[in-house]
């Protein structure tokens, strides 16, 4: 398959001499070098490529030394482009024969598309399920209720709508309690403490074993 040299990937080392020719592209219109010798370009790209360099590390080893610091100026219209970019890859040789390490790990062209479809399927849309009757009926009265734009009316409905959950909740032929229900729940469960009139002490009752009559 094709890859358009604009849409190459940086990560990806190219291995097939097209797969060569569309990363040399690529890395001359990243770089805006648009009147550099790609014949040459690739005559010198071809070595680091075969150690495992991909674009976006030969991007960073053009503005960037080993040790983080910047290259220099960037490239001006009288320096020939493959020549400029030898002379900023001079400093990535670790003893002026050995490649070092590129300073961005690559990858091969079948793990960028394994990684590509993988990201594509756990960002793809999920289809959503059916909803049941009750859920149908749940979402049609959401909708009526907030197409209502008077806002007592859609307190009133939201106040009857949890009435109906709380009658639901009552047992079959009882009704429910009032608050004169629940006083008198709370007056029997909760004991009264009796009070003396005269200090406002708490009076302690003392229970007295009954005697028994011979």
């Amino acid at each position: 398959m094709q890859i358009d040299p604009s849409r190459w990937p940086g990560r990806v080392v190219p291995s097939t001499d097209a797969d060569v020719d569309i990363a040399v592209e690529s890395l001359c219109t990243r770089a805006s070098w648009p009147d550099a010798d790609r014949r040459w370009v690739r005559r010198l790209l071809e070595p680091w490529f075969k150690a495992g360099w991909s674009v976006d590390a030969l991007l960073v080893a053009v503005d960037t030394r080993p040790d983080g610091t910047r290259q220099g100026r960037p490239r001006s219209r009288a320096q020939v482009a493959h020549e400029f970019l030898r002379a900023r890859l001079m400093v990535w040789t670790a003893d002026g024969a050995r490649l070092a390490r590129p300073p961005l790990a690559g990858m091969s062209l079948g793990e960028w598309f394994r990684v590509n479809r993988r990201n594509a399927a756990l960002h793809a849309p999920r289809s959503r399920s059916a909803l049941t009757t009750e859920g149908e009926r749940a979402r049609a009265e959401s909708r009526a209720l907030a197409h209502r734009r008077d806002p007592v009316e859609r307190s009133r409905e939201k106040g009857r709508r949890r009435q109906e959950v709380l009658d639901s909740l009552l047992v079959p032929g009882q009704e429910a309690p009032s608050f004169a229900d629940s006083w008198r729940l709370v007056a029997e469960l909760v004991p009264v403490q009796r009070v003396c009139s005269q200090c406002g002490h708490v009076r302690s009752e003392v229970s007295r074993p009954a005697h028994r009559v011979a």
